[in-house]
């Protein structure tokens, strides 16, 4: 490189030199110090110019990189929501009439039918009163077995028969009236689930609404994820959204849709709530704690990079694309959302760009490359 400052040195004091003799008075001094001065600026900006019109020396430095090809991926935002799981159905079994329990014929964990009998109450009265109609039935039978017989030998008359046949006929449907009435004294299971908790006890009487035995089944194999989220999201989150639900306890997650969210908000907590339905797995339980993670933004066709690539200068963003000619190219970008430690990328780049991402930390524009496998 041609080093022109010690020529404009010589050239400057050679004239401050030959305007040292004569005589000259201080203002005459004066004025040529500043031509001087104005002349050197010249010089020092002709100066500037060549030494930077000169082609940069190579510094001869290799740096390796890894690179990722830019394709069109999906890029979603989310919001991360508490949940719990919630049963769907959950029930206790009571009987239709009040009494005391005689016996319980199931245990927590069970599963048991729609309309199977969990417990029975004691129904003495209805018992002894069944027994003594069975003994009329017996008698009234025996009684319209003889008349028929007289009638089909043409003896007695027909209101004896009637009469004999509506008798039997009336204690039969007496005793049904009663075996519903004792069946009312049974109690039922009211749906197909499993016995979560019995809290009875034989003896025990139904009669009492404060302190009332407790069977309760739920129906296991119909559970819910119940999220409270934020009234500000309301106009974003709706019924049909997808979510991701995670299950921290069990290293498990699963992608699914919200099927209802509610349009009211709650005045007291400023939430509204959703509920996303599971899908029967012996693992979820009532009442389990679950992370709900809610899609509020999906771009399907986005270029997407580590947030960490990006470089931020007063300009705005660049990233460095390995070049065709082996050389590191700086690249304006315009980023959009981020999650997650991603950003989307609305501008800049193009499909098949080779964006640098490891390595792009010691690179300058134009700096030599080596893309490693």
């Amino acid at each position: 490189m041609l080093n022109f400052k010690p020529l404009l040195i010589i050239a400057v004091s050679a004239s401050l030199l030959a305007s040292c003799g004569g005589g000259e008075n201080k203002k005459d001094k004066s004025a040529q110090i500043k031509e001087l001065k104005q002349q050197q600026k010249e010089l020092q900006t002709k100066i500037d110019a060549l030494e930077a019109a000169m082609p940069k020396k190579d510094s001869g430095r290799v740096i390796p990189v890894t690179v990722t090809s830019m394709s069109p991926s999906v890029f979603s935002n989310y919001i991360d929501v508490q949940g719990k799981v919630d049963v769907d159905e959950v029930v206790n079994a009571i009987p239709e009439m009040p009494g005391i329990i005689e016996s319980i014929l199931v245990k927590p964990g069970q599963y048991v039918r729609k309309g199977q009998v969990v417990a029975r109450l004691r129904s003495e009265s209805i018992t002894k009163g069944i027994d003594q109609i069975d003994q009329q039935i017996a008698f009234a039978k025996t009684m319209y077995d003889k008349q028929k017989r007289l009638w089909d030998q043409e003896i007695g008359t027909e209101v004896q028969l009637l009469s004999a046949k509506h008798q039997y006929e009336a204690l039969l449907k007496q005793k049904q009236t009663n075996l519903t009435q004792k069946n009312s004294f049974n109690v039922y299971s009211p749906i197909n689930g499993v016995v979560d908790a019995v809290d009875a006890t034989v003896g025990q009487s139904y009669s009492n609404p404060m302190g009332a035995p407790v069977i309760r089944i739920i129906n296991t194999g119909k559970l819910k994820i119940q999220a409270r989220i934020a009234e500000n999201y309301a106009g974003i989150v709706r019924t049909g959204s997808p979510v991701m639900i995670i299950f921290p306890d069990m290293h498990d997650s699963l992608p699914t849709k919200i099927a209802y969210a509610e349009r009211l908000i709650d005045n007291a907590t400023k939430t509204f709530a959703a509920y996303i339905p599971l899908p029967a797995n012996a693992s979820y339980q009532p009442n389990m704690t679950a992370q709900v993670r809610i899609a509020t933004y999906t771009n399907t066709k986005a270029f997407v990079l580590p947030i960490g690539v990006i470089q931020k200068t007063d300009k705005g963003d660049f990233v460095f694309i390995a070049g065709a000619d082996g050389k590191a190219q700086m690249r304006q970008i315009t980023t959009g959302r981020t999650y997650m430690g991603r950003a989307e990328v609305l501008d800049g780049l193009s499909l098949g760009d080779q964006v640098i991402t490891v390595g792009y930390d010691e690179l300058n524009d134009g700096d030599r490359i080596e893309i490693q496998p």
